[in-house]
């Protein structure tokens, strides 16, 4: 049925249609939906979940771990909201699946859950590192941790941590991505009250030996929380470049002072760098310096006693044919994996 409403410009008209078919305002996820299909996902799935329904009226097991990840992706954030969704029966349509699930089918359907189940779900994320190609150069493989806020407080292994808004109850995962893939390659999931580097080398050996041969790792990268001597020598021992900002520790800061002949000079405006040997053979100290007043959104940290200026230092295998500057500049990359 169609009406046709005139307005005061005769010229034109507003018209209001009816139509007995579903909408919903998520229906772009129809695309993720059909490249799920492209790749026999549900077939996959459905040989890894351990369920086996006894009731006849029971949900496909494929269904609710769909229509949970589907819900997630529509923002929900809780097993409440993805339950919210039932209200969109379109939504069931575009995911393909029976129905979205409601709360306690959610519930129920993850207390069958164990560690092991968590591995042999794993392979699902390797089959998507598997696919990548193989690059002349190497991947580069950045690691990352963060507090995950759980208010409440009620969710398996959450403990008080520090965060950005203070001692709050939280998660702190541990990832590992894959930068020019922008894929995940690795993670752990750790108690909030764990240090960045509680496990990072460990965790770095399991990441490196679990992807494909034809995966190779050029270079390594983290921010300073990941600057630890058991991480660095564990990429030594695997035989890995890296690049992992460091603490502006005391000794540190004596390089930052002003005498003028150890910095050097870079063709960007505002940056001037050092480029210091340090004890272990083939490591190098890259220490950054930028001018607030030419760079205002540089970042770096503040020395009270150099105001205008913003510092930043590096340790690094990269050999001497990359400059301290190239160095930096790599480095600062790495905080697109927080995308991730």
């Amino acid at each position: 049925m169609r009406l046709q409403i005139d307005t005061k410009d005769a010229t034109a008209s507003i018209r209001i249609s009816l139509t007995d078919q579903r909408l919903t305002t998520y229906g772009g996820m129809v695309v993720w939906s059909h490249f799920l299909h492209q790749k026999r996902f549900r077939q996959q799935l459905r040989a890894l979940l351990p369920h086996d329904p006894t009731s006849p009226n029971a949900y496909d097991p494929t269904d609710v771990a769909l229509g949970y990840v589907g819900g997630i992706l529509c923002g929900a954030d809780k097993l409440s909201r993805v339950a919210w969704l039932q209200s969109d029966p379109a939504l069931a349509e575009v995911l393909g699946i029976e129905a979205v699930p409601s709360q306690s089918t959610l519930s129920r359907f993850f207390e069958v859950f164990s560690q092991k189940t968590c591995q042999v779900l794993a392979g699902l994320h390797r089959h998507a590192v598997y696919s990548l190609p193989s690059l002349r150069e190497g991947y580069t493989l950045d690691l990352d941790s963060w507090a995950l806020l759980h208010e409440d407080g009620h969710q398996e292994g959450v403990a008080v941590g520090y965060t950005k808004q203070g001692l709050k109850p939280c998660h702190r995962p541990l990832i590992a991505g894959l930068a020019e893939a922008k894929v995940i390659a690795n993670y752990w999931l750790r108690p909030g009250n764990t240090a960045c580097v509680n496990g990072a080398a460990e965790f770095l050996r399991q990441t490196v030996s679990g992807l494909p041969p034809h995966i190779r790792i050029g270079l390594v990268r983290g921010d300073a929380g990941f600057g630890d001597a058991r991480v660095q020598e564990a990429c030594e021992a695997l035989g890995l470049k890296f690049i992992f900002a460091t603490r502006l520790t005391q000794k540190v800061q004596l390089r930052c002072r002003h005498d003028e002949a150890q910095w050097q000079a870079t063709e960007v405006p505002g940056i001037a760098v050092q480029d210091v040997e340090v004890d272990r053979p083939g490591r190098r100290l890259i220490v950054v310096r930028q001018r607030v007043e030419e760079r205002p959104h540089a970042g770096g940290k503040t020395l009270f006693e150099l105001e205008g200026y913003r510092f930043q230092a590096l340790v690094t295998k990269l050999p001497r044919s990359f400059d301290a500057l190239s160095v930096g500049l790599r480095y600062k990359v790495w905080a697109e994996c927080v995308n991730r």
